[in-house]
């Protein structure tokens, strides 16, 4: 790499001395470990204007990303730094990648190099299209849909396990079909080769499988791209990682990017190890820690620091920051999720008062459902919100059902949820829901099936069943959880054969039970369930208005604000409890903890109540999460109510 005579920009100025010694190695591998809020993506940038101003052809500079979005901007962001040069710079992600050398030797691999991307409706019909058609047919009754077989597959192929693996780890309850979603695999491969197309995973597979079968295709396309940039390689998985390596063939000059305490997407296909094992995948590794942190104020970190340190594995490192002022992080304990509830409304409406904007604060958590409450408070005092990740109650599906379900026992006249209840039942279609929910919602629940269907209906049997459960839901005096735990039994054989993922979205209902406990009217329950509609963009906010942000964790990577507050801190919630059987598991939790932390600029607030409901067993004392457990106290103040 020739040196330029003179240099544009001033990069030991504009870069910290970590920064800059990254952005000016003169080659081999390099693995930037980037902490939380250390200017990842600013490194990355002077990377690229620094290859290019010293001589580098743009052309031979690949940079890959996990979206288009992240390649263009920091190859614009590198362009006004320097001249238009970069725009030669080849970017994009890894599929984008694998298309360009599929395109280019697809013949040497059994396709034509016109070949087409299916997308995912195409897939799905390709799949339920090969499931049908099978000799000897599959038996179809509990057989996995076509885009859960899309999902086993992607995961099969992505280097996270064999077949059989992904579904004893992943999909237990569809392992007894392992043998038949073999069977659909090998016609699958063979459809795409006779009709000349590659789904999404295909771009990954083959041209791993172009690199790795044909030495003069991994040279040329080594020769082609003499420096490689990768973004976020904590996200990488197996096959992504596997492309890296055969893509820096011939000269090893690649530097990626990534914070291996930032790796939460597990459940994606990342696997952590990519990032630990890259050194060994390229000896001589040069690795450039990234601790100064632009984001947090020391006290953040303070606490941040000693949740990852204590990490079973992982690159050593102690983010600092030139903000020494700023706030202890506050601990709050409250007795009840309601109280924490209300106390987050105490600090939005406050925070709101001293000018800071509802869009800069942030309420995490662990799931989605871990919201629920605190949305029935927000929408009572009238704070405007957005959620991201998990769902709202109105927006899923299978809690529609099962509300519809409690509707009519307060309001038999409800046309609508009788509608959508009886068209759950076999061989009820929009036409008879009608009839028969009109029926219903003018003249009243009637004991007897015969009423509403004649004795050759098919659906006669199922309709008297759901008539049955109302009569007996109506004269249930018990506890609204035993009501909705009744629904559940009833429904279940519907959510099964609705959904594939049918295990989680069951315990979604038995949240929906937990969530009634505090309630001694079923009338008031469903209105505070009903209090937030959501909009038709289902974001449950107007376009552009200032709203509080709720968001899970994982839909928070990569963002920041001014406060976070992180609700339910708490044992059973965080770590979560399927988490508990596996160290790797309980390690992402961990990470995950630190991604929620790390996400706050002044202010940081951990709320964990004292106490959980259960249905079972009645009121819980609860635990701290483990992790906080193992902060020193005097790392926070704390709320005393």
């Amino acid at each position: 790499m020739e040196s330029a005579r003179s240099s544009h920009i001033d990069y030991e100025q504009d870069l910290n001395p970590e920064q800059y010694q990254a952005v000016s190695s003169p080659g081999g591998p390099m693995l930037v470990i980037a902490g939380a809020g250390s200017g990842k993506t600013r490194t990355i940038v002077y990377r690229v204007a620094w290859l290019v101003e010293h001589g580098v052809d743009p052309h031979s500079i690949l940079l890959m990303t996990f979206t288009r979005k992240s390649a263009e901007e920091m190859l614009s962001r590198a362009a006004q730094l320097l001249d238009g040069r970069v725009s030669r710079v080849s970017g994009g992600t890894f599929h984008s990648t694998g298309n360009i050398l599929l395109r280019r030797y697809a013949s040497l691999i059994g396709f034509a190099s016109s070949f087409s991307i299916m997308d995912q409706g195409d897939t799905h019909e390709a799949l339920e299209h090969i499931k049908r058609s099978l000799s000897p047919a599959i038996d179809i009754k509990g057989f996995p849909k076509a885009r859960t077989i899309a999902e086993v597959f992607g995961r099969a192929g992505g280097g996270t396990g064999t077949l059989e693996t992904v579904l004893r780890q992943r999909y237990p309850h569809f392992e007894v079909f392992t043998e038949d979603l073999e069977r659909i695999r090998a016609e699958y491969r063979q459809y795409k080769i006779e009709n000349n197309l590659m789904d999404y995973d295909d771009l990954l597979e083959q041209t791993v499988r172009l690199l790795e079968d044909f030495p003069h295709v991994r040279t040329e396309t080594s020769e082609r791209w003499q420096h490689v940039l990768v973004d976020e390689y904590q996200d990488t998985n197996r096959l992504q990682a596997r492309m890296v390596r055969l893509l820096a063939a011939t000269h090893d000059n690649v530097m990626v990017v990534g914070d291996d305490s930032q790796s939460i997407y597990s459940f994606r296909g990342a696997d952590f190890t990519n990032i630990m094992e890259f050194p060994k995948e390229f000896p001589d590794t040069q690795v450039i820690k990234l601790e100064e942190n632009y984001r947090s104020t020391a006290p953040i970190l303070a606490v941040t620091n000693t949740i990852i340190e204590r990490a079973a594995h992982g690159y050593p490192k102690r983010l600092f920051t030139r903000k020494t002022n700023g706030s202890l992080p506050l601990a709050v304990r409250p007795i009840t999720e309601r109280e924490q509830s209300r106390f987050v409304i105490k600090c939005v409406q406050e925070l709101h008062e001293h000018g800071v904007p509802l869009s800069q604060v942030a309420v995490l958590f662990r799931a989605g459902f871990h919201s629920f409450d605190l949305e029935g408070e927000l929408a009572r005092n009238n704070i405007r919100y957005v959620k991201y990740g998990g769902f709202k109650f109105l927006e899923s599906q299978h809690i529609k059902d099962v509300l519809a379900h409690l509707k009519v026992l307060i309001n038999p006249g409800d046309r609508l949820s009788w509608m959508r209840i009886l068209k759950l039942l076999p061989g009820v279609g929009m036409k008879t829901a009608a009839k028969v929910g009109g029926s219903i919602a003018e003249q009243g629940v009637p004991k007897d099936a015969q009423a509403l269907a004649n004795k050759d209906a098919k659906y006669r049997q199922a309709l008297q069943d759901l008539l049955n459960l109302v009569h007996e839901l109506v004269e249930h005096t018990g506890p609204i959880s035993e009501k909705v735990e009744k629904v559940n039994l009833a429904y279940f054989p519907f959510l099964k054969e609705k959904y594939d993922n049918y295990p989680k979205r069951m315990r979604d209902l038995d949240q929906l039970a937990d969530l009634t406990l505090p309630y001694r009217s079923l009338n008031r329950f469903l209105n505070d369930m009903a209090l937030e509609p959501p909009d038709e963009d289902g974001t449950g906010v107007e376009s552009g208005a200032d709203s509080l942000v709720l968001s899970t964790i994982h839909s928070a990577k990569g963002l920041e604000w001014h406060t976070v507050i992180l609700i339910w801190a708490a044992e059973g919630r965080i770590p979560s409890p399927r988490s508990l059987d596996s160290e790797v598991d309980l390690e992402e939790e961990r990470r995950l903890l630190y991604v929620a932390a790390t996400r706050a600029k002044r202010n940081l607030v951990v709320i964990a109540p004292r106490t959980m409901l259960d249905r079972r067993v009645g009121q819980v004392d609860v635990r701290f999460s483990r992790f906080f457990e193992e902060v020193p106290p005097e790392y926070f103040r704390y709320y005393s109510g």
